[in-house]
């Protein structure tokens, strides 16, 4: 880069002063408009000229004219003013309004069946925000994918995000009724062993299910029959009658209340998973980031 013609500060307010005098058209006036003398003013251009290799001006006693060069550089100086112009309102702080863009990561089943419809209700109200939400099941890094927020369920690893709980995720064991129509006895969780079950492969405990029932404990290691990481497609098989599932209660609630599913060994309780959004630190200065944190918290999901 030849750093003659580098924009620093002194360049730039001989494209001022050049801009300036090439709509007005005459020195005075325009030595006025950027507050310096006439004779400052024909130094900068004079300075700006000697930069470009040519003449900018045509000047005769009774009027002056921009030359080819000089309309070419008018153009590009309106859209540097257009540019400062946008960099100057990105930086101006949006009061308190939730406005710009909110890039989301959540996890695929509960993000679309709890969060997404919160997030249609807060896009409502605060109608200036955009939001891009990806729902997968992947660990992402919130630096390199430039996430603003994310949902992660289950225990939180060590590590410089910030984090506020926004709720609980119940998990139970479930089947369908004409699968335990034919099913062996099970009044214990060591009875699993001898039924088929459906293994959700994003489980933190993997095969291995664990239970608590007051002082008692519980950890049975399943041989699944159907193993996915899809928790739709565990809940698709359990429906089916293919075998007992471990659900989170939000993706089958609908089903135990319709019959569809029962709970299975309901005295054992099954332990729980916080529910969290996470951000890089700062980040929740962005007004849009603070609205939606806010909103998510009180909501409870």
């Amino acid at each position: 880069m030849n750093r003659s013609n580098a924009l620093t500060p002194t360049r730039l307010r001989e494209l001022q002063a050049f801009a300036v005098a090439a709509h007005l058209l005459n020195f005075s006036r325009a030595a006025r408009e950027v507050n310096c003398t006439p004779s400052v003013l024909s130094r900068r251009i004079a300075a700006l000229e000697h930069a470009a290799g040519g003449m900018l001006f045509l000047r005769t006693t009774r009027r002056m004219s921009l030359t080819r060069r000089g309309e070419e550089l008018l153009v590009r100086c309106e859209r540097l003013e257009s540019v400062s112009a946008e960099i100057a309102q990105a930086l101006q702080p949006h009061a308190d309004a939730a406005a710009g863009s909110l890039c989301l990561h959540l996890p695929a089943s509960f993000g679309r069946i709890r969060i997404a419809p919160l997030l249609a209700h807060f896009a409502r109200r605060h109608p200036q925000v955009r939001i891009d939400a990806t729902y997968d099941d992947a660990y992402v890094d919130l630096v390199a994918q430039r996430i603003d927020l994310a949902v992660r369920v289950g225990k939180l690893a060590d590590s410089q995000l910030i984090a506020r709980r926004i709720g609980t995720m119940r998990r139970l064991l479930c089947a369908a009724p004409k699968y335990l129509q034919s099913a062996p006895r099970l009044d214990d969780p060591l009875d699993l062993k001898q039924h088929r079950c459906i293994a959700f492969t994003s489980l933190r405990t993997g095969t291995l299910w664990q239970f608590a029932r007051e002082r008692a404990r519980r950890s049975v290691r399943i041989a699944p029959v159907m193993a996915t990481n899809d928790a739709q497609a565990a809940r698709a098989a359990a429906l089916a009658g293919v075998g007992i599932s471990l659900q989170g209660e939000y993706i089958v609630a609908d089903d135990l209340r319709s019959g569809k599913l029962v709970e299975v060994l309901p005295d054992w309780r099954i332990a729980s998973s916080p529910v969290h959004l996470v951000w890089l630190p700062g980040a929740d200065r962005a007004p849009a980031v603070r609205r939606l944190i806010d909103f998510l918290a009180e909501k409870r999901v």
